[in-house]
């Protein structure tokens, strides 16, 4: 771990591959690492020892749970009923920590809605200037508020889509891509930015207002 990151790991109940989740948590130095609820069940497939456990536990075991409780793992029980989503919990629980980087296992599967809302909770730790990002085989996801750039050479996959998470993404100039843009407003509602192709050693995302939703993605 490089010095002074502090970089936090959410298992959440989406869907995870067993061996993406062992080769993430074997290839980062994460400071902490939090199940959401049947996170649980995918860090114990691995043998990853969480630091804490949250959520209600309506899709985990209760053997398992009970197995963690006895090796002192902290575990913070909430009600089914309740006005957040598990992953926005262990999101909370993390931030509260003084992380500088996150990432989140697991906020991707079938449930849209879920992928959605895992998508919107990225607003909370950008507005604190923390990198974070939701994770899988085949995606990276986050969110920008300013302008950034993506080296080639770290790139998660082939292409890069970029869509405006907020109504209008403003001054938006793309180069180092195989379709750059100079200058141009993206509205929602368009697919202009979907699957663009870097072609040179470092690729500029440059913009002068707004929320962009980057997804880096592999097929």
């Amino acid at each position: 771990m490089a010095e002074g990151t502090n970089k936090i790991l959410i298992i959440s109940g989406g869907h995870i591959d067993e061996d993406f989740l062992g080769r993430l948590v074997s290839e980062n130095a994460y400071s902490m690492i939090i199940a959401a609820d049947r996170g649980l069940f995918a860090a114990d497939l691995r043998d990853i020892r969480p630091d804490y456990i949250v959520g209600d536990f309506d899709s985990v075991p209760s053997g398992l749970l009970e197995k963690y409780k006895q090796m002192s793992t902290p575990v913070r029980t909430f009600p089914t009923e309740k006005d957040k989503t598990d992953t926005q919990i262990a999101l909370e629980l993390a931030l509260m920590h003084n992380p500088s980087v996150i990432d989140i296992a697991g906020g991707t599967g079938s449930r849209l809605d879920h992928v959605l809302a895992n998508i919107n909770l990225l607003l909370l730790p950008m507005q604190l200037g923390i990198k974070a990002c939701i994770l899988d085989s085949n995606n990276r996801i986050y969110l920008s508020d300013k302008s950034f750039t993506i080296d080639r050479s770290s790139q998660y996959g082939r292409f890069v889509s970029l869509l405006p998470f907020t109504p209008e993404v403003t001054g938006l100039s793309l180069k180092g891509f195989k379709y750059p843009l100079n200058k141009i407003t993206m509205t929602a509602g368009s697919s202009l930015g979907i699957s663009n192709e870097i072609i040179e050693d470092k690729a500029y995302v440059e913009f002068i207002s707004g929320i962009l939703i980057t997804a880096e993605t592999r097929d």
